[in-house]
């Protein structure tokens, strides 16, 4: 089974810092990586995986910044930790655009630093070779010490999802900053005296220039969209994946789709090209290759057409054909590589000795996540550790 593969793990520093830099070359283990956060991707361009996270986190106040870089398109649900604000800063190494909440979002004059509420989920659809800087803070503290620096926040008041576009020079100082902080944590963090002195002047410049984003004006197309519409066009998006990713679904047909959804044939296709920008049909047939590759990750007694025959792939040359292509790997490489990491772990779970399996990243529930882009549900899922 893939593995995370720890790159580097730093001694606690200052204020409890802890640094890791994890690889993975499965997009699942990677959807694991971020400590305490619920992520759910799919893959959606052909080849094999590669991700990496860097990430520095501290318990006083409680902070998270990390990049992460994937290396192939994906299509991502996420859920920070409760509690938190999120902001998300695209580094700038992608030439394609970003959906932010199935909204396109800028990359020339203005780039967008992302913002969401530790109760909101959110999704990404992510380019080829795309890297993205997050800072997550405990909200009450961010509020405090906003106050304490006479820093007015220029996101929405009570808004939980959020684009703010900033200049070139704005947002190169705040990818130079973060970086700063993750050397400080890669390095140990309390090497010398004043570690704790510079992790707080990093700290104090890093949160003026997320807080001070937005007053630049948007753009045109931007002050034009409708929201409503927007979230309409997602939900519909978003209720579409997760139907066709449930087993023995596959008999729905896109008229089938429409009919369940409430939505003519032209409607579905123009909400997934402005959405994700791709047809429903090549989305969710990732979708369902993406769903099979899970299943086949557990292992046990299925077989690999048992698993393909669930997600509506009944012609096995075509279906291992497609997932070699889009994974690098033959499905039935993926079922022996999972059901032999199990029979390397006791019944109950635990490794036995001579063992160096990774524990499987947590998965959240997909509906859980897919329910909505928006205010985290009364029954939240298991947060990633």
């Amino acid at each position: 089974m893939p593995e995370a593969r720890p790159a580097h793990r730093a001694p606690p520093g200052p204020a409890g810092l802890r640094y890791q830099a994890l690889a993975s070359d499965d997009v699942d283990v990677h959807a694991g990586q971020l400590s305490r956060w619920s992520q759910e991707y799919d893959q959606l361009s052909p080849g094999r995986f590669a991700g990496r996270v860097r990430e520095l986190w501290a318990d006083g106040p409680r902070l998270q910044v990390f990049h992460e870089h994937t290396h192939q398109q994906t299509s991502q649900l996420c859920l920070p930790w409760q509690g938190s604000v999120w902001f998300g800063i695209p580094d700038g190494r992608h030439t394609t655009p970003v959906h932010f909440c199935g909204r396109l979002q800028p990359g020339d004059a203005l780039r967008p630093v992302l913002r969401a509420a530790g109760n909101a989920s959110f999704t990404l659809r992510t380019p080829e070779d795309f890297g993205i800087y997050g800072v997550v803070v405990d909200a009450a503290w961010l509020a405090e010490r906003l106050d304490a620096l006479q820093l007015r926040d220029a996101g929405a008041p009570g808004a939980t999802l959020q684009a703010l576009p900033v200049p070139p020079a704005v947002h190169a100082a705040v990818c130079h900053t973060i970086e700063e902080m993750l050397a400080l944590g890669a390095a140990g963090g309390g090497a010398h005296d004043g570690a704790l002195q510079a992790w707080q002047a990093l700290l104090d410049r890093l949160l003026t220039l997320l807080c001070s984003a937005g007053h630049a004006a948007p753009p045109a197309a931007a002050a034009q969209a409708d929201p409503a519409a927007n979230r309409r066009r997602l939900a519909t998006v978003l209720s579409a994946r997760a139907l066709v990713s449930q087993p023995l679904n596959h008999t729905m047909s896109v008229d089938d789709l429409c009919a369940e959804l409430h939505v003519t044939r032209r409607t579905l296709q123009n909400h997934f090209h402005s959405v994700v920008g791709d047809s429903p049909a090549d989305f969710l047939k990732a979708v369902r290759m993406n769903a099979c590759r899970r299943k086949l990750r557990e292992g046990g007694a299925a077989t690999v057409q048992d698993v393909a025959a669930q997600w509506g792939f009944f012609h096995m040359g075509h279906f291992s054909h497609d997932y070699k292509q889009m994974f690098g790997e033959l499905p039935s490489q993926t079922l022996r590589r999972a059901d032999g990491a199990a029979s390397a772990t006791g019944f109950n779970g635990r490794s036995v000795p001579g063992s160096s399996r990774s524990r499987p990243a947590p998965r959240p529930p997909a509906a859980g996540l897919a329910a909505s882009c928006g205010p985290r549900p009364a029954a939240a899922p298991a947060t990633a550790g």
